[in-house]
């Protein structure tokens, strides 16, 4: 099966400055090319009520301090690119994810930090992959092998989440703590 549209969340468990910090931190991204793609703008929605907050935009994707949910965490959405084989592209979004996480805490200090025990995976892609029940059943065996390649040694808890108006979402918690740098280097 094939998608298009990746996302990956991962959720900030503390964060000193406010959201529209990162619009100085994502255009220093974009002067120092800290990513390995074309990054375009940064867009501010810190004025939209559990929206997109901030915005890194580029060519391929984007990467936003997000606050959907009522949450504050580095969302990755892949918004360019022919479908993808869906195992293979939910691991991209999550190495992508892991990856601006890990810069924003090296640049931040303690002042940010992500938790690596958690994260909404899923496809931006309502026509094939609808946010219901029998998507779920249909990806759990893709769901089971990235919280596998995550969280090796854990009791990873998998759920359906979202509403039908989403493309489908699905949450993995693990019970254990662990970093975003440990992540990133077990998909590595």
């Amino acid at each position: 099966m094939r998608a298009a549209q990746p996302i990956a969340k991962f959720y900030a468990e503390a964060c000193e400055p406010e959201t529209h910090a990162f619009i100085d931190v994502f255009h220093r991204w974009i002067q120092q090319r800290k990513l390995d793609e074309l990054l375009i703008d940064v867009a501010d929605y810190t004025h939209v009520h559990r929206g997109p907050g901030v915005l890194l935009v580029g060519h391929d994707s984007y990467y936003g301090m997000d606050e959907g949910e009522g949450r504050l965490g580095m969302l990755f959405r892949r918004r360019r690119g022919g479908p993808k084989p869906v195992a293979e592209g939910l691991l991209e979004a999550v190495r992508a994810a892991l990856a601006a996480c890990t810069l924003i805490e090296a640049e931040l200090g303690s002042k940010v930090r992500f938790g690596a025990g958690e994260v909404l995976v899923g496809f931006d892609d309502r026509l094939h992959l609808p946010n219901d029940a029998a998507t779920h059943e249909l990806l759990r065996p893709t769901l089971e092998g990235l919280a596998a390649s995550l969280y090796p040694s854990s009791d990873v808890t998998m759920s359906h989440h979202g509403s039908p108006r989403d493309g489908f979402r699905a949450r993995l918690r693990c019970p254990e703590p662990v970093s975003v740098a440990e992540l990133l280097e077990r998909l590595s």
